[in-house]
């Protein structure tokens, strides 16, 4: 899952059919996606919370929570030039969408 270093974290959590090829059949139907931040640092104790587009954002301090929502709006950029949609997506554009993902994590 990588580090936390930055004091949060971007994954993936997508809503494919149950003919989901992990379970060893094809992919045939389209799915979703959604962009889920959690935050680890807030030494405020204040609770931050952004939905926007296929983004949910939780947690972190100020700080850590505006570089969280402005990695998610730079993830949806990447995704928006390749043509995918996080609401309707081919389970090929999710393994490309996760890559994406997954490298502006460890940046």
């Amino acid at each position: 899952m990588g580090h936390l270093d930055d004091g949060f974290r971007i994954a993936m959590r997508n809503y494919f059919p149950d003919d989901n090829p992990v379970r060893g059949r094809a992919m045939k139907k389209r799915g979703r996606a959604v962009l889920v931040g959690y935050g680890t640092d807030a030494p405020d104790g204040h609770v931050r919370y952004t939905r926007a587009g296929g983004a949910e954002l939780y947690g972190g301090s100020d700080e850590a929570h505006t570089r969280m929502r402005e990695r998610a709006l730079r993830i949806q950029r990447e995704l928006d030039a390749l043509g995918i949609l996080l609401d309707d997506m081919t389970y090929e554009q999710y393994q490309v969408a996760r890559r994406i993902v997954d490298a502006a994590n460890h940046e």
